[in-house]
C-alpha cells in the first residue's frame, strides 16, 4: 500500500546494511510510500526498494563485498574510485540480482538522489531519473565519497557525497509538501560526529582547492550534522516524525569487510522495523 509520505534515507557506506534489512521489512509488508529521498548508500538502498527487489541491497554487500571489480583499493592506483558503483547496475548474466528496470519504471514513487554540487557546496536534487546512465550518474554522484572517489559529473554539474550537504534531507521532505516523514537512520540516536580535524581539513582544501564553498562545506559538516541530529531527535519526540534507528552503537566501518557483521546489522534492521510495525502504520494514517 502507498502512503502520503515521504521516506527519508540517511547515508553511511557498509552502514546501509541496516537501512536494507528495514526497507526489506517494508516490502514484506507492503509499506511504500509516494516519495523516496535517498542520501549515498541510502539512495542505492532506495533505488532497489523502488523497484520492489527483497534481498538486492544485502546480497550484492555480502556475496561481492570481496569482489575486486566492486570495492578495492588498488583501483586508486589507476585513478578510478576504490567503489565502483557501475558495478552494480552492468548486467553480468542470469546468476546476477539486475536491478528491475520495469518495476522500477512503474513505481508511482518520487524517488530523489541527494548530491553536493561541487561549484556551490549546496545540495542538489535529482528527481525520478530515468533508468540508465541518468540513474547511474545521479546514483554515483550521491555515493561518491571525497578523496577516495572521483567527482561525477551530472546533469547538475560535478558532485560529490550527498551526505555532505545535507545529510539526513527530512526538511527536503517538507519542502516538498510532506506532512509525513518517515527517517531510517544509520547511526544510533545518541551518536554525534566529532569536530573535522586539522589533517583532514588540511587534505580536504589541498584537493579541491578550486572549489572553496565546498571544503567549507566538508569541514562545517560534524556541527551541521549534529545540528542536524538535534532537530531530527526533537521532531521524533513531538510526533512531527517518526524515526527508526539502530538501537546501539553502529560498529560497521565504511567499506567493512567483515559479513557476519553485515549480516547482523541487515537482521537488526528487520527486527526494528518488524517491532515498530503497529506504531509506524498508527503514524502514516493517523
Amino acid at each position: 500500500m502507498y502512503y502520503n509520505a515521504a521516506l527519508v534515507l540517511e547515508g553511511g557506506a557498509m552502514r546501509g546494511c541496516y537501512t536494507a534489512g528495514v526497507l526489506d521489512q517494508f516490502i514484506k509488508d507492503d509499506i511504500q510510500f509516494r516519495c523516496v529521498i535517498g542520501v549515498s548508500a541510502g539512495s542505492l538502498a532506495g533505488a532497489n526498494y523502488v523497484s520492489k527487489q527483497y534481498g538486492r541491497t544485502f546480497e550484492i554487500n555480502t556475496k561481492y563485498r570481496d569482489d575486486k571489480d566492486y570495492i578495492s583499493l588498488g583501483r586508486l592506483f589507476h585513478k578510478e574510485s576504490i567503489i565502483n558503483l557501475d558495478y552494480l547496475f552492468n548486467d553480468h548474466g542470469t546468476y546476477w540480482h539486475n536491478l528491475d528496470e520495469n518495476a522500477y519504471n512503474l513505481a508511482e514513487t518520487d524517488f530523489v538522489i541527494v548530491a553536493t554540487s561541487l561549484n556551490t557546496g549546496k545540495r542538489v536534487e535529482f528527481h525520478k531519473p530515468k533508468v540508465g546512465r541518468e540513474l547511474i550518474d545521479a546514483l554515483e554522484a550521491s555515493s561518491s565519497m571525497p578523496i577516495i572517489s572521483k567527482p561525477k559529473k551530472t546533469s547538475q554539474g560535478y558532485c560529490l557525497d550527498g551526505g555532505i550537504a545535507d545529510s539526513i534531507p527530512y526538511d527536503l521532505a517538507k519542502e516538498l509538501g510532506f506532512d509525513k516523514v518517515v527517517v531510517i537512520r544509520t547511526r544510533d540516536r545518541e551518536y554525534r560526529k566529532k569536530p573535522t580535524n586539522k589533517a583532514v581539513a588540511t587534505a580536504i582544501e589541498m584537493e579541491f582547492k578550486k572549489y572553496p564553498a565546498f571544503c567549507k562545506q566538508v569541514i562545517n559538516r560534524p556541527e551541521n550534522y549534529n545540528n542536524q541530529v538535534k532537530m531530527i531527535n526533537r521532531l521524533e519526540q513531538t510526533g512531527d516524525i517518526f524515526c527508526i534507528a539502530p538501537k546501539g552503537p553502529v560498529k560497521v566501518g565504511r567499506l567493512e569487510r567483515n559479513t557476519k557483521k553485515l549480516t547482523e546489522l541487515y537482521e537488526s534492521g528487520l527486527k526494528d522495523a518488524h517491532d515498530v510495525h503497529n506504531q509506524l502504520i498508527s503514524y502514516l494514517t493517523k
